[in-house]
């Protein structure tokens, strides 16, 4: 992932200032006309490569099988100092009828954060874990085993990029903030169906990364949407997040039966 500050600095102090903010403040993220359905929450475990990940569950409270997502946070990692903001996304789909997984795909190398020299160091550890998440996911009697998504921010959205190209059970991947890895280009030879959003005043990854990675997915005959928020940056403003969860859910789960009133 190519970021405009060095992320080990100046970022992590900006993603820190952030997740404070956000600890302070967080409004909903639901249109006012959103019929919300009950969310159950737990934790668990995922077993990869001798680590135990951490995996944030958000189920649906009514029994069934559902499509599920997971979800996968950015450099900034997942802690006290830096709230995540895939989890409140992961609330968000619940509501809706997806059952979501918040991996903490940092347990697997031991990171608190991460900059670039991380994650050269680690990407492919992290896809090899999130193979383990899937097949952990597809065991479990409350998922639909062939509704596998994936959605990630920032680094999450760098790293679903490659994990969806090496796994054919994801069935659909939605991403923030996100671009090409290098190392990817001459190797991908697969992408489910691709949903983009970028913010055209992100200073953290630049709106021509998303550019390259759109026009790479095109060119190579793969399935993508793309959209850009006018005056949006790297963590988006309610109203766009509210309009993206939207859009999300409806391309993660075209099929899905809206949640019943609670």
């Amino acid at each position: 992932m190519s970021a405009v500050l060095p992320r080990q600095g100046s970022l992590l102090i900006a993603f820190g200032l952030i997740g404070a903010l956000g600890a302070c403040r967080m409004p909903s993220l639901r249109s006012p006309t959103a019929v919300r359905g009950p969310v159950e929450r737990d934790a668990s475990f995922v077993e990869s490569d001798g680590h135990r990940i951490r995996v944030d569950v958000y189920q649906p409270g009514h029994a069934g099988r559902h499509p599920a997502a997971i979800l996968l946070h950015g450099s900034g990692g997942i802690h006290m100092i830096n709230p995540s903001l895939v989890n409140r996304y992961a609330e968000v789909l619940a509501e809706q009828g997806i059952i979501c997984f918040v991996v903490h795909y940092f347990d697997g190398t031991g990171n608190f954060t991460a900059d670039d020299s991380v994650e050269a160091a680690n990407y492919f550890h992290w896809v090899r874990e999130l193979h383990d998440a899937v097949t952990w996911v597809r065991a479990r009697s409350d998922v639909r085993p062939n509704q596998i998504g994936l959605m990630g921010h920032s680094l999450g959205a760098w790293l679903a990029v490659g994990a969806a190209a090496a796994d054919p059970r994801i069935s659909r991947i939605v991403l923030l903030g996100s671009g090409l890895e290098p190392w990817l280009v001459d190797s991908i030879k697969r992408m489910p169906p691709t949903l983009m959003f970028h913010g055209d005043k992100d200073d953290v990854v630049l709106q021509s990364e998303a550019d390259h990675l759109a026009a790479y997915l095109r060119a190579h005959r793969f399935s993508v949407q793309y959209h850009i928020y006018p005056g949006e940056g790297h963590q988006f403003a309610d109203s766009a997040a509210t309009d993206m969860l939207e859009k999300s859910i409806r391309f993660l789960a075209p099929d899905l039966r809206r949640a019943p009133a609670r």
